[in-house]
């Protein structure tokens, strides 16, 4: 993978969507190679969602006009309720191929391609039709690159309304039924990508992806708390039922992938083999979810040399805004150094009230 760093930024006030990308690109140096800009904000209603993201998307076109960097925008109230954006820009030389809403970088034999936000042409439409949608289109934009789907590396899902049920059928489940058409086009011969299955308050489906080819290190990992996610049992599995499958389908991706020297961690919470967490305490979900983050980046569970690792980013899912002050002491007091932020988001289970993920550093 090539040498990249992220950046977190947030507006000073809360105001006008415009008003605060302008206030958060106003910091941003124009002298690093911005690659992409994820931004979190919420949203009330599809319709305020696409007008945001349109103003994010103009904001910054106008302020890179020559090299756009690809933008994300997950409909996520933040801790602050002012605009929150990740910026990731490259570290080391390499090719820059830009695209509307995709990026391929080439160097020395190693090729990535990283996109944009992915929405589907109607948000009106199933959370299972929404999904094949945009994964239609997320196959033309890997055919145009040269890449198969199973070079994907990373991927976040985010889905409106995670685990509201609409006639008896889950929107996640229904997400992981359409992810598991798509995938089932490609041999999986090195593990699924890490990923994030998370809520968003309005915008649909959304989904970004990284893929890779190249490199010398691209590795799944496991976790020995935790069943595989794709292994799960259909008893821990929502009701939907697509008739092209032949029964409800798991979530498709590893507990985390090792690229060169980074572990990019998927969405975890307190879950040990496949069964949650019985409290609904959330200091003690908190204490449960970096325990079991804590086993799966042990230098024991990674499955090439390494001294230690070290947490470099989290990105802090909270179901209830009230709970993320206890949350926020809870994990600068244990853990102080690694860059993160906090967000109010529905989990993928409703006895769930937290989801971290993040990277780690092999030392």
């Amino acid at each position: 993978m090539l040498a990249k760093n992220k950046q977190l930024y947030k507006s000073t006030e809360k105001s006008s969507i415009e008003n605060m990308a302008q206030d958060i690109l106003c910091q941003v140096s124009t002298e690093d190679t911005i690659l992409k800009i994820v931004f979190f904000a919420g949203a009330n209603g599809n319709e305020e969602y696409l007008a945001n993201r349109e103003t994010l998307i103009a904001s910054v076109e106008k302020e890179f006009p020559t090299t756009t960097p690809l933008v994300s925008y997950v409909a996520q109230q933040t801790a602050s309720d002012c605009l929150t954006a990740e910026i990731i820009t490259l570290e080391q030389e390499a090719t820059i191929i830009r695209h509307s809403n995709y990026i391929i970088l080439e160097s020395n034999g190693t090729r990535e391609l990283m996109t944009g936000g992915i929405i589907p042409k109607e948000l009106e439409k199933s959370t299972y039709a929404q999904a094949l949608d945009i994964f239609e289109q997320l196959q033309e934009i890997l055919t145009a690159g040269q890449f198969a789907i199973s070079d994907i590396y990373r991927q976040w899902n985010y889905i409106q309304g995670i685990t509201v049920e609409n006639e008896g059928s889950q929107n996640y489940q229904e997400f992981n039924d359409a992810r598991s058409i798509f995938y089932s086009h490609t041999q999986w011969d090195n593990g699924y990508p890490a990923a994030t299955g998370i809520g968003s308050c309005a915008g649909g489906v959304m989904v970004d992806i990284y893929a890779v080819q190249g490199g010398e290190i691209n590795s799944p990992i496991d976790n020995p708390l935790q069943i595989a996610a794709h292994s799960y049992s259909q008893k821990v599995l929502a009701q939907n039922r697509q008739a092209a499958l032949p029964e409800k389908t798991t979530p498709k991706f590893e507990r985390a992938r090792i690229t060169g020297a980074t572990i990019h961690i998927s969405g975890t919470a307190a879950i040990r083999g496949e069964a949650s967490s019985e409290s609904n305490d959330i200091l003690s979900q908190t204490e449960a979810t970096m325990q079991i983050m804590n086993h799966l980046v042990t230098k024991e569970n990674i499955p090439i040399p390494c001294d230690d690792t070290v947490y470099d980013f989290l990105r802090v899912y909270v179901k209830h805004k009230e709970d993320i002050p206890q949350v926020q002491q809870y994990m600068e007091q244990h853990y102080p150094t690694p860059l993160k932020h906090y967000l109010v988001s529905d989990i993928c289970r409703p006895e769930l009230l937290i989801e971290i993920e993040g990277t780690a550093r092999i030392l």
